[in-house]
C-alpha cells in the first residue's frame, strides 16, 4: 500500500501525498511525514494545508502559518481559518498585537460573504435567504452553522477594532 501511494506522489497527486503523511505521522517517521504534509499542501489539499499551518505555529514559524490561514480563509472561506487569524492577531502570532490590517482582511472576507441566517422552528424554515435556495432543513444546517460563526467572528473583530482605536 504505501508502495503504491509513495509512487502516486511522487506524480503530484495531493491526496496521495496526504494519505502518505499520515501514514508516516503514524509510523512516527516524522521527517518523511513532515516532507510528504508539506508537498500535499504545496498541491493546495485543504486538510493538508490545515495540519501544515497548524504544524508550522507549533513550531513557532508563525508568518509561514499565518499565510496559509489567510489562503484557507480567502480562497476557500474556512471559518475555522478565520478564528485562528483571529486568535493569531491576540496573541501577536506573526503580525503585531491585533494588527488592523489583518483583521480588515478577515473582516472584507467575511462582510463580502452573505451571512444571513433562517429562522428555524422545530425543523421547519420559517423564513429563509436568497443564498440558499431551499426549504429542506437538512440541506441548510451546515450553512447557517457556518453563517452564524462568520458573524460572531465578524462581531469579535469589530470589538477589537474598537478598541484598538479608542
Amino acid at each position: 500500500m504505501i508502495d503504491k501511494l509513495t509512487k502516486w506522489a511522487q506524480a503530484g497527486d495531493g491526496h496521495a501525498m496526504y494519505k502518505l503523511a499520515v501514514i508516516l505521522r503514524d509510523e512516527k517517521n516524522f521527517p518523511q511525514y513532515e516532507y510528504w504534509l508539506k508537498k500535499s499542501a504545496e498541491a493546495k489539499h485543504f486538510d493538508a494545508m490545515k495540519e501544515f499551518a497548524k504544524l508550522l505555529r507549533d513550531k513557532s514559524e508563525f508568518a509561514a502559518a499565518l499565510e496559509i490561514y489567510k489562503e484557507l480563509a480567502k480562497d476557500l472561506f474556512d471559518v475555522e481559518s478565520m478564528e485562528i487569524i483571529v486568535d493569531m492577531c491576540a496573541q501577536s502570532q506573526g503580525v503585531p498585537e491585533n494588527d488592523s490590517d489583518t483583521l480588515n482582511f478577515v473582516l472584507k472576507i467575511i462582510d463580502g460573504m452573505y451571512n444571513e441566517i433562517y429562522l428555524i422552528d422545530r425543523g421547519h424554515i420559517l423564513m429563509r435567504t436568497l443564498m440558499f435556495d431551499t426549504r429542506r432543513h437538512n440541506e441548510c444546517t451546515m450553512r447557517y452553522l457556518e453563517a452564524i460563526e462568520r458573524r460572531r467572528i465578524a462581531a469579535r473583530i469589530r470589538k477589537i477594532l474598537s478598541t484598538t482605536e479608542a
